[in-house]
Parts: structure tokens; sequence; C-alpha cells
């Protein structure tokens, strides 16, 4: 071969593997850049959640939140995107977007669910897509403009794959060594933690204390919330097995029932509303705040201020509902049991037993009716609630649903056709129905707007929160007039409640935007629903101060009224009768205890504890096996 040729072949070699080792580092920048992409992705979910406002961030706060743990946030991302490696050509390319897209779309759905509920959504939650039916409004108001630095990479991602994409289309083998250091040995480094503390007892192990306290929030600063997932879908695997109480449990169980008793002496209160016929309105987001105010001079829920000057008044009373918002008020107020720590209780546990309302008054002769304007399938209420004991369940299907406003039916036209299916119960009887059309984000129409808010405060969510609330309780006192009108309400009582918080719970920090409020607009930091009980027979006004333990002190202080014996549900009621008891305090659902001044430290412990052991209570179906 001559000297030329030589050169030429040479040259062509040298050339090849110059080429071969462009192309690799082109792909490996795109892989890079991906996973800094998804890494930073996470230090701003931190961002978004530590803010004050969580419609706003500060890089600095999220990055200070996440700093310490950034090698938890690295090898979680490089277990995903280590999977691109085994494809070859254009198959990398879209492999590494399709998974970004995913897990972009993932700590965006944690974002929006946190500005909501101010924690991020278990495996459970995300699985419940009935839920999404007609709650785009709702969901497109926890969406922030900011939102959009969540897809930059992909533009920069796709520009470059667009300009370098010679370098993926020219034949390479797939990387299985690169992906086998890429995939095992973040999984080594996550996985050695729990290993050294189960295995080898090694309770210093650096770290440690990441492992040893499952709390949603704190498990996805700790390791994004891509590791929180991961981990969130272990614990509810591990907790979907029945569970069996322990002895201790039984023992924490029955000192709880034991420290709840004040044997006290029974009051006038007691079998007042014997024999009547209990409707009981749940009010979408009510909150005390709003009773008894004015705006412009016009009262904002005229209707139940009046109610309140001739009801029994509870305005103390705190919300306990978890991760099933509504459906978890609608379990507490009929069994006093408090919700499951994961997911929603109808969903995951719609047929364990309860000592509950429906069936305790159906052993006192009474019809039971669950009336719901959602359709069966939202947060399994049909199926939950029948389970509860219900008798009969209505839900959309059988209304003439010839307006809608937000979520679902309108009020007025939901209570125009309850009316004549309470008639049709046989008395006495105990009705639940629930109100719709306050439900977030508050968007009623103009039409139905009668407070002349000015322009600003008309245009907000407060404004459209005061508006909603003036149409549900105009809708209210029309019900209880048809009520008197057809004869129902001389022998009824009615309980009226917030399902739970609303606008200090959705929207809180809109408040602070506006340029004119009122101090009472303000969070306090003890946002709470009202619980007002109605006998016409009475006509009693009494309002009573004390801190109320939420919805699972309705069931005892309504049985107490209609005269049921305590002995057939004061063991089985985590609840207490607020028409006859000395305490004031209240278990809210991130475990804070409110009040209880005169408490004991152990009886705040056992308190405390009662979150945890409903749950354990419900998974267990307590109240079928301790029969």
């Amino acid at each position: 071969m001559s000297s030329s040729n030589s050169y030429v072949v040479n040259f062509l070699k040298n050339s090849l593997k110059n080429n071969i080792k462009k192309d690799k580092v082109i792909r490996l920048i795109f892989f890079l850049v991906a996973f800094v992409s998804i890494v930073l992705k996470g230090i701003i979910f931190q961002g978004f959640v530590t803010s004050k406002d969580p419609y706003t961030f500060s890089f600095s706060t999220g990055y200070e939140s996440a700093s310490s743990f950034l090698n938890y946030y690295m090898a979680f991302t490089l277990i995903f995107l280590s999977f691109s490696l085994l494809f070859k050509g254009k198959g990398r390319i879209i492999y590494t977007l399709v998974i970004d897209f995913l897990l972009t779309l993932l700590i965006l759905i944690d974002v929006w669910y946190f500005r909501g509920f101010l924690t991020v959504p278990s495996a459970l939650i995300l699985t419940q897509t009935a839920n999404l039916d007609n709650m785009s409004g709702s969901i497109l108001s926890m969406t922030s403009n900011l939102d959009f630095i969540f897809a930059f990479d992909f533009i920069i991602l796709g520009i470059y794959a667009y300009i370098t994409r010679k370098s993926f289309t020219q034949v390479h083998k797939r990387a299985f060594k690169t992906f086998f250091c890429t995939f095992v040995l973040p999984i080594l480094f996550i996985i050695y933690v729990p290993i050294s503390i189960t295995v080898f007892n090694n309770t210093d192990v650096h770290n440690a204390y990441l492992f040893s306290n499952y709390d949603k929030s704190n498990t996805a600063k700790y390791f994004s919330p891509i590791g929180y997932h991961i981990m969130d879908c272990y614990t509810v695997y591990k907790d979907s097995k029945p569970y069996k109480l322990t002895d201790q449990d039984k023992a924490d169980i029955n000192e709880l029932f034991e420290i709840k008793k004040e044997n006290l002496p029974d009051n006038e209160y007691l079998g007042m509303a014997k024999g009547k016929n209990l409707i009981y309105i749940q009010v979408e987001s009510l909150e005390n705040f709003v009773i008894g105010k004015t705006i412009n001079g016009k009262e904002i829920t005229p209707n139940l201020n009046k109610l309140v000057q001739k009801s029994l008044y509870f305005p103390n009373t705190f919300e306990q509902v978890n991760e099933g918002t509504s459906s978890d008020a609608d379990l507490m107020v009929n069994t006093s049991m408090l919700p499951l720590r994961q997911g929603s209780t109808f969903f995951r546990y719609p047929n364990t037993n309860y000592n509950s309302l429906p069936n305790l008054l159906e052993g006192e002769g009474y019809a039971t009716s669950a009336i719901h304007p959602d359709k069966g399938s939202f947060w399994n209420y049909k199926n939950g609630l029948l389970g509860i004991g219900f008798d009969k369940f209505t839900d959309y299907y059988s209304f003439n649903v010839d307006e809608q406003i937000g979520l679902g039916i309108s009020d007025k036209r939901y209570f125009e056709q309850v009316v004549p299916m309470l008639k049709e119960l046989k008395q006495p009887f105990y009705a639940e129905t629930v109100t719709l059309t306050s439900h977030g984000p508050f968007d009623l129409p103009e039409k139905y707007r009668e407070l002349g808010l000015d322009p600003e405060l008309n245009e907000s969510k407060l404004g459209g929160y005061f508006e909603s609330l003036h149409y549900t309780d105009k809708q209210i006192g029309y019900f209880i007039d048809q009520l008197d009108k057809e004869g129902l309400l001389k022998n009824s009582i009615i309980a009226i409640m917030g399902d739970h918080t609303g606008i200090h719970k959705y929207y809180d920090d809109s408040i602070g935007q506006l340029s004119h409020k009122e101090d009472w607009y303000l969070n306090t930091g003890n946002p709470t629903v009202p619980f007002i009980i109605y006998n016409p027979s009475t006509n009693e006004g009494k309002t009573f101060d004390k801190m109320c333990n939420g919805e699972i002190d309705v069931m005892p202080t309504l049985l107490y009224l209609l005269g049921v014996d305590k002995d057939k549900y004061e063991n089985t009621a985590l609840g207490r009768n607020l028409l006859n008891t000395n305490k004031s305090f209240a278990v809210i659902t991130n475990g804070t205890l409110k009040g209880g001044e005169n408490l004991t430290d152990k009886e705040k412990d056992i308190y405390k504890k009662s979150l945890d052991l409903s749950d354990k209570m419900i998974r267990a179906n307590y109240a079928h096996n301790s029969n």
C-alpha cells in the first residue's frame, strides 16, 4: 500500500474515532441537561411549597430547603433516566423526553395539590380519576403563571436534539455498562441507610432520621417529589394489607374511650328532640368567619344569622378532613371516626362496618337516606355512604340538572327537588343533604351576585366566596320555608355544618393581594366551620363557646338530643357530646391539639393518638370485630 493511501486510511479512521467521540459527548450532554433539569425541578418545587405564597417561588429558599438532600434528588432522577441508555438512535431522545414529561407532570400535580391542601398527594388520590369529573375549574384555579418554568427545559432539549439529531441516528450500541452504573449505584445509595438500620441494627447511621418517620411533606423534601412517590407507593402497598390490632393498639383504644368519658349527670338537652326527623345540611366550604358579617350594609348569610339566634350554635368547630376532603366530612359526621391518614376512606374501605348515625337511628325506627348532588362515583360516595349504613342513596342521576353552577346542579334546583324526596320518606327519618354551589373556585354567575361588591373585591376569590355563600344561604332559607309549607319542619330538627373551610383553605394568599381589606377577612390561624342545630319546636338560641373537636362531635351530640342511650355508642364514637361536656379542645388532622388547657398531659397524649388509632380501627374493621 502506498504511503498516500495509508495516510487516507489513517485519516478516515481518526475522523471516525473523533466523530464517535463527538457523538458520545453530544449524547452525554443531552443526558446531563435532562438530569440537571429534573433535579432543578425538585428544587423549584421546594421553592413553591416553602414560600409564604405557594403561587410564587423563591429559588434560594427552595435550594436552602433541598440542599442537604440533593444526593437523594440526583439518585432518584438517575434511576429513571438510566433506562434511556438501553435505547438506540431516536429512541433515546424519545424516552428521555417522555420520562421528563411524566416526572414534570407528577411534580406539577404535587404543586397544584399543595396549593389546595398544603400537603402532597398520595398515590391513592392520584388513582381516583372519578374525582376529575367537572373539576376543571377548581384545578385551573390552583395553577400559577409561573408554572411554565417547569416546561422550560423541553425547549432547550428539543432544540438541542434537533440540531444534533445525526449524533443520535448514527449506529451506536446500547450502553449496558453505563446503564448498570447509573441504575444500580443510586439504588445502593438509597437503600444503604434502611439496610443498615433493619439488617445491621445501626441506628447511628447518617441520615437515619429520614427513614424513621414517614411524613408526606417532609418525605417530598428529603427525597424530592420523585422519591416521595416511590416511597409512598410502598407505603400504600404495605397499608393495603388487612390490619390486625396489636395488644398495644387495643390497650390504647380502651384507654382513649375511658379517658373520653366524663360521667356527668344528664341535662335538659337529653331527648329534647326524641322521635323527630333529622335533616342534616352539609354546606360546601362554609367557614364560620362570615356568620354575622356584612358587606356594604348587606349580610353575607342573613338566613343563617337568623337561625343562629334561635339555634344551638357552636362557632369554634375545627375541620378535621384529610385527603378525602368533603367525603371525610360525610364519614366523620356519620361515624364519629377520624379519616384515614393515607387516601380517601370511602375509596379504600367502603365496606367497613361502623356503629354509625344511620345504623343507630335505624335501630330507633328511622328511615335513612343520603341525598347527594354529586355523582355516586365522586369520592366513591355511593359505596361509602351505603357502606356506612344509609338505607337509600340518591345522587346526580336522580335530579333534573337543568341549571348547573360550577361543579354541578345549582343549590336552588337541588333543594327544590329534595323537598318532594323527603316527603316520600317514612317518618321519622334521617336525611343527609349536601350543597355544592359554594365549591371553589367560587365563580358564581353575575346574575346571582347580590352584594354589590366593589370591582376589585368582586373579581377576587374572596368576593366570589362571599357571593357564593350569600347565594347558598338564600337557598337554605328557601329550603326551610318549603319544609315548613309541606308540614315537615314542625316535626324535624335541622343540623347545619360546613364540610371544611373554604377561602382560607384554598385561596388564603389571594386575600393578602387585595389593596383594601378588613381585618376580619384575614386568616387568624384557627379557621373554623359553624355547627348549628335548629329545633323549630323550641326556637331556643344559645351559643356554646367551647372548642369543638370537629365533625366527629356531631354524631354523639345529635344522638343525645334524639334521646338515644349513650351506652349504644360511647365505646365506638371518638367524638364527645357537646351538650354535656366540660372539655374544650380539638385534634386537627395534622396532629395538633387546639386548646385543652384543662387536660392532663396523659389526656393530651392519648387524644393526639386518636388520629392514628382511628386509622387502625377502620383498617381492622374494629366495630365489626369488637362485637
